[in-house]
């Protein structure tokens, strides 16, 4: 079971994460973080939010440790129980939206 981290901020390279999913053309990834309050604020629902794609001219030591992180670990999947501040929750993958995903309390 994985443990995931609510991310600090819109810059948090360190708590970001992949979510996989499947198409009826190919399996894709997608690089996220993990956000509280989907809907509106104090509703307390944890999701993942979509990182966009960034071209730079010069890539820092922090993205790079952030790719290899990401390409050595096991992605999260539809289905897959993680592990939350504790409490365990159920991924449900929404599909390649902003708002990929979201956690299910068991």
């Amino acid at each position: 079971m994985e443990t995931i981290k609510i991310s600090t901020d819109n810059f948090d390279q360190e708590n970001t994460f992949e979510i996989e999913f499947v198409t009826p053309r190919r399996t894709r990834r997608m690089k996220v973080s993990l956000h509280r309050d989907y809907k509106v604020a104090g509703d307390g629902i944890l999701w993942a939010m979509q990182s966009g794609s960034c071209l730079k001219a010069q890539y820092s030591d922090k993205d790079i440790a952030e790719r290899d992180r990401l390409n050595a670990a096991t992605p999260v999947r539809h289905g897959d129980i993680v592990q939350i501040e504790g409490k365990q929750y159920r991924t449900r993958v929404l599909g390649d939206y902003s708002d990929c995903a979201i956690f299910d309390t068991i």
